[in-house]
């Protein structure tokens, strides 16, 4: 559930490409994602096209402009000043910006959710069975080595968006960073199977507003609860392994990356911009 939650919050959330274009297309945009999950009816993508207008309205109005101040606050940053403590704060605001937006797509969530027939039910069910098999299959014959290769990967395409090409003494980080990782591939692929059955569970009585609201919040609000005490202690050492080489990376930018990092910044400053 909280993923369609997240599909909702990205067509609202600023874009590249042609942002007014987007704004103008997301109830479209938005039904022919939900396709690839689960067919709606006419009544159903009616719904779906109303509150998609509601939302992009009050994200437009309301969101935009707390995107615009954090950007500028973003783009005063020293990197050589940057702190772990500093890191952190950040980290909370990008949370804040995801719950308030979360909290608003909630209640249509649940109502579409509600409104969803048996037969429905089983082709969602199905859909993200198929989706969860393919994670399965892309990681469980992959060696220990080459699943921290791919995760290097990720990190540097993640860091080089932001400040471009690493120094070499970045790269030694970077080195570094994914050898203390904790390797939590098999455990998601455990976490999924387990949320296909709560899911279903949850599903399976959506007609009961006493069961089903309290599950629904849950999933929605604290989806971590669903975490394996495994999985749960392996993401937050990844975090504050992440975070204390992300800080090292950042101190150590260099002037021509400084510019790239504020001119990136600089660019989602006018996309948000031209969205208002």
């Amino acid at each position: 559930m909280r993923k369609l939650a997240v599909v909702l919050m990205a067509c609202v959330a600023l874009a590249g490409c042609s942002t007014k274009f987007f704004y103008n297309n997301i109830d479209w945009l938005l039904l022919r994602y939900l396709d690839d999950y689960v067919e709606l009816n006419e009544a159903q993508e009616e719904f779906v096209i109303r509150k998609v207008a509601v939302l992009s309205e009050w994200h437009r109005t309301e969101e935009i402009p707390n995107y615009i101040r954090h950007l500028d606050e973003l783009m005063a940053v020293e990197p050589a000043k940057v702190t772990l403590t500093q890191l952190r704060q950040q980290e909370q605001k990008f949370q804040q910006h995801s719950q308030r937006l979360i909290a608003r797509i909630a209640p249509e969530l649940n109502a579409i959710t509600r409104d969803l027939s048996d037969s429905q039910v089983e082709e969602l069910m199905n859909s993200i069975r198929v989706r969860h098999t393919k994670y399965k299959k892309k990681y469980q014959t992959l060696s220990e080595e080459e699943i921290k290769q791919r995760y290097k990967e990720r990190i540097e395409e993640n860091l080089e968006t932001w400040i471009g090409s690493l120094t070499e003494q970045q790269e030694t980080l970077l080195d570094a960073w994914v050898s203390e990782l904790q390797i939590t591939s098999f455990d998601w692929i455990n976490h999924q199977t387990q949320m296909r059955i709560e899911v279903n569970s949850m599903l399976s009585h959506r007609l009961d507003t006493e069961k089903f609201e309290p599950e629904f919040h849950t999933m929605m609000f604290n989806p971590t609860s669903f975490y394996a005490p495994e999985l749960e202690e392996k993401i937050e050492h990844n975090r504050n392994v992440a975070n204390q080489y992300l800080v090292r990376v950042i101190n150590l930018m260099t002037p021509k990356q400084t510019d790239y990092y504020r001119s990136e910044l600089q660019d989602w400053k006018e996309l948000a911009l031209d969205i208002q």
